[in-house]
């Protein structure tokens, strides 16, 4: 009976938080202690997720010569749209004791996003960047335990920093255009999880309310000339150089996940999550050591 009351409240939790879009979040795993003290393991996991971003003000420095210099500042408003994040971990994790877990985990990340402005009539740019490295760390602490289920909580932090960059040029008979845009991003995100994990033999049902933030920086360069033939050469330059804060649209949610024993010393987990803005996925597989 416990079992079951705390599988629907679980399934309760992410049917109240689930909508279309997603969010950022990685792997989490069960929110609990995983590891006896002294003892380690080594794992692999994997994480899809995409997001819609906070509206966010950008940040604009523009100098040129299109005749004549100029310089000007200004600001306006962009959406950042199915922001994508697939990250890979390695994973090392120690038992300090036998209700504390700490790990940390290195690995790549690829992220890739849809760029709209609303007031420049819902103009859109695709960022594809880099497949670049990510880091994080995190820890468990169980706080209650009975012979079926344990309580705890999950805390987890993830940095990334990666690049894009375009080129683009155009050519008629009277004008020749060339620019190139270099984009960088750097995220970290902070989640803070508590919940069961409950032993159904042989497997383990975990999951969960979560808090979830994400906090990022991300910058621009845009540089180009242009020349053009008309009675005589003109030509001309720009440099235009841009940065704005990123934040998630939603903090709250809740996951669901399974962990099913493939050895002694192997399981595999599989886990969902979902926040008011969206929904991620995830894999792990743990190896103990000792």
């Amino acid at each position: 009976m416990e079992k079951r009351l705390l599988l629907l409240g679980m399934v309760f939790v992410l049917v109240c938080v689930l909508s279309p879009s997603t969010f950022a979040l990685g792997y989490i795993g069960r929110p609990t202690a995983e590891l006896r003290k002294g003892q380690w393991s080594v794992g692999f996991d994997y994480s899809y997720s995409t997001q819609d971003l906070e509206r966010t003000k950008v940040k604009v420095n523009e100098v040129g010569d299109d005749g004549g210099y100029y310089s000007d500042r200004y600001r306006y408003k962009a959406d950042i749209e199915d922001f994508t994040t697939q990250r890979y971990y390695g994973r090392v994790a120690v038992g300090i004791n036998d209700s504390w877990t700490l790990y940390g985990q290195l690995g790549g990340a690829d992220v890739k996003w849809d760029y709209t402005v609303p007031e420049w009539g819902d103009a859109e740019w695709g960022y594809n960047f880099d497949n670049d490295f990510a880091w994080g760390w995190g820890t468990k602490f169980t706080f209650a335990k009975n012979p079926k289920t344990s309580w705890g909580a999950a805390l987890q932090m993830n940095w990334l920093n990666t690049e894009w960059s375009d080129k683009h040029s155009y050519e008629d008979p009277d004008y020749r255009e060339s620019w190139q845009h270099d984009a960088d991003l750097e995220t970290w995100d902070l989640l803070v999880a508590v919940g069961p994990t409950i032993d159904m033999g042989g497997w383990r049902l975990y999951g969960g309310p979560f808090y979830y933030y994400l906090c990022g920086d991300y910058d621009l360069k845009d540089t180009g000339t242009w020349e053009e033939y008309d009675d005589g050469l003109d030509s001309g330059y720009w440099n235009i150089r841009e940065s704005a804060d990123l934040r998630a649209k939603d903090n709250f949610g809740g996951y669901i996940g399974a962990e099913i024993d493939v050895s002694k010393t192997c399981n595999a987990a599989i886990e969902f999550s979902a926040t008011g803005s969206g929904w991620g996925a995830a894999a792990g597989l743990t190896f103990l050591c000792k």
